[in-house]
């Protein structure tokens, strides 16, 4: 059986697995500036009345450290149907030299207000980064999935050549064999109208 028919098996068969940040996380959005990340790209990210809002625009905001193995948690809603951005991690400094000036060695998790197509919400797109194996459960993520205005929750786990996508506490995305081992975290602008309320990692 090949790693990628294994790995829809795996995904199929999981219930709804609830993670819980440990003591040991730490915020990486303190809810009052943009201290300790980076505008990329003229990227329209501002903070008002404690959140973190993203508005339209292109480029990225690109986290002042790296990381390798860690969860990640996020807090985040769509502010009009359709809204599009990203997460990116284990992402790389550099950027396009386009219009858009988004990474050019990374790995996006998808936040784009949609359950179908190719790449909807929670899946992985990689963006220049060496390929790997990934599959994504569509049925959990419709069972999941909240409208506009509501406010999800992600928790995405790299460790080791693995990358495992929660949303809402219920595993959808997992990728096998990702060689990118440390990067930078960061958020996607992508025309499209998001906040955050809660960023926090947790170094494993």
């Amino acid at each position: 059986m090949s790693p990628l028919n294994s790995l829809i098996l795996f995904v199929s068969s999981l219930a709804i697995t609830c993670l819980t940040s440990a003591e040991t996380s730490r915020a990486l959005f303190n809810g009052k500036d943009l201290s300790g990340w980076t505008i990329i790209n003229n990227g329209q990210f501002s903070v008002e009345g404690g959140l973190l809002k993203v508005t339209r625009g292109t480029g990225w905001l690109r986290s002042t450290e790296t990381y390798a193995d860690f969860r990640l948690i996020l807090e985040f809603r769509f502010m009009e149907p359709g809204s599009n951005s990203g997460i990116f991690v284990r992402t790389g400094p550099t950027s396009h030299e386009d219009e858009n000036g988004w990474p050019d060695n990374g790995i996006q998790v998808q936040a784009l207000d949609k359950v179908e197509g190719q790449v909807p919400l929670a899946f992985i797109i990689p963006y220049g980064a060496p390929p790997f194996e990934h599959v994504s459960n569509l049925e959990s993520l419709k069972s999941v999935y909240k409208p506009a205005g509501k406010w999800h929750r992600y928790e995405i786990e790299c460790v080791g050549e693995v990358i495992k996508v929660y949303l809402n506490g219920t595993l959808i995305t997992l990728a096998v064999e990702v060689k990118n081992a440390e990067g930078h975290v960061g958020i996607q602008g992508e025309h499209g109208l998001l906040e955050f309320r809660k960023i926090e990692i947790e170094e494993l």
